[in-house]
């Protein structure tokens, strides 16, 4: 049985679950930029702290080992009506089998409310139709399952045993200024929109959610 983890160290991150380091990878696969965790974002009860920002897609993203419950889905509401912006849940554990992810999927809200009909057969096809079948390629070998990610240097296996000890309030301290200056690190460097992100941000202005919003507008 895998020891359950505090955190996963990944590009200066960090990240807190195995799902969140799948999802990453599956974004860098695609060279989909991100940024984690930073906004905190107010909402009527409290703060909301969405996952990943895609800055080049302009959507919140929040990674969930299932589907959303009815709390989490009004909060991600409450974020957008703050923001603007949209929320995308990506849900499960991504696997891969001979041609596509599997034991996933994306919760995303449309004109008739939140639905699940955005399957990684579509991901699949967006891909292989915008970027090729190389890229999808890099995609399914992203969450293949590696040994070495059990492996850990003794670095940070102190730094989680510290911040296990630590209580919740200084451990979000820690870790929100250990993101804030990875992030910084990583929009210091300059780079183009890639061809994933205009897919995407194509894909995602056939929603019904965007036409609607401008409708509304």
């Amino acid at each position: 049985m895998r020891e359950r983890r505090t955190v996963y160290h990944h590009q200066g991150y960090r990240l807190r679950s195995y799902t969140e380091l799948l999802w990453a990878r599956v974004l860098e696969a695609a060279d989909i930029f991100y940024l984690y965790e930073p906004d905190l974002v107010r909402v009527d009860d409290g703060f909301y702290l969405p996952d990943f920002w895609l800055p080049n897609v302009g959507i919140y993203v929040e990674v969930k080992g299932d589907w959303p419950t009815e709390e989490e889905v009004r909060k991600a509401d409450a974020v957008m009506a703050r923001t603007g912006c949209e929320v995308v849940f990506l849900c499960g554990k991504p696997e891969s089998d001979m041609e596509s992810l599997i034991n996933c999927g994306m919760y995303a809200r449309g004109a008739n409310g939140w639905h699940s009909n955005i399957s990684p057969s579509d991901l699949h096809r967006l891909v292989r139709d915008h970027v090729g079948l190389a890229a999808w390629g890099l995609i399914r070998a992203s969450v293949q399952s590696d040994d070495m990610d059990w492996v850990r240097p003794v670095g940070h296996i102190i730094e989680e045993f510290f911040l296990k000890q630590a209580d919740r309030s200084d451990m979000e301290k820690v870790l929100r200024s250990t993101h804030a200056e990875a992030n910084s690190d990583r929009l210091a460097i300059a780079r183009e929109i890639s061809t994933c992100e205009r897919g995407l941000k194509w894909f995602l202005d056939r929603q019904e959610f965007r036409k609607s919003q401008r409708a509304a507008a």
